[in-house]
């Protein structure tokens, strides 16, 4: 998956902006942020992450019910929490964006009555990248 770079930035600023009184999860986002980008393999369908860790080379599965040694070791913020509420944030975030209007392709008959209507000498016509 290739992240929209300015809506990732805008649900990064939003999450760091909500959490801001808690530096435990400042820096569990900062450090889900650095999941995200840098590992090899990561996939989230809705509800589940699931990443390979950067620094220990785990595989995670991330879901509401998620434990890792941090979690076990009694840290609620942790950077896997994050980063499966970033990518939640992300995906409302990218649903919510209009989607851009689709061009029409022009047929070629279109072409040819818009070349003859306004009478213009025309060697080639062009639909699609091919010559008509």
């Amino acid at each position: 998956m290739i992240l929209n770079t300015r809506i990732w930035n805008e649900t990064i600023n939003a999450a760091k902006s909500a959490a801001a009184d808690s530096p435990a999860w400042l820096r569990a986002i900062e450090r889900a942020v650095i999941e995200i980008e840098k590992s090899k393999y990561w996939s989230f369908d809705g509800a589940t992450l699931v990443i390979i860790s950067t620094t220990s080379k785990k595989t995670y599965r991330i879901d509401e019910n998620h434990t890792c040694e941090a979690v076990a070791n009694g840290h609620a913020a942790c950077r896997h929490r994050a980063a499966r509420r970033l990518m939640q944030r992300y995906t409302e975030r990218l649903n919510a964006q209009p989607a851009p209007a689709a061009a029409a392709p022009a047929s070629r008959l279109v072409r040819r009555v818009e070349r003859d209507r306004n009478g213009l000498k025309v060697t080639a016509v062009y639909c699609d990248g091919w010559a008509v």
